[in-house]
């Protein structure tokens, strides 16, 4: 039996900067982690946890980094339709921006 908190769309590419990756999109909703996996497993993290803010996204959400080679991949994943952005976020000493999404696979 399948596991309703995990959720699946094959297929997908997605740009970090230079790269592109395809695969598997996989959200564990119990997790709150979003992940590109590969034929071998979990090929690039696309969540970031924030728990060390205490900060812990919504069921259904999870957050993303806007910063180095995750700059620009929310607006990326909004606009091919995998995410639905619900606020932004300032974090960290360099009062970098994260993003809390819902997914939407």
């Amino acid at each position: 039996m399948a596991d309703p908190t995990i959720a699946v769309k094959r297929g997908v590419t997605v740009g970090f900067g230079r790269i592109e990756l395809t695969g598997a999109l996989v959200h564990d909703d119990e997790n709150r982690v979003l992940e590109l996996e590969d034929a071998e497993g979990p090929a690039e993290p696309i969540s970031i946890s924030l728990q060390a803010y205490g900060l812990t996204p919504e069921p259904g959400h999870v957050f993303i980094k806007d910063w180095s080679e995750h700059s620009g991949l929310t607006a990326r994943l909004a606009q091919a339709g995998l995410v639905t952005p619900v606020r932004a976020l300032t974090v960290g000493p360099f009062r970098s921006t994260a993003y809390e999404v819902q997914v939407t696979l």
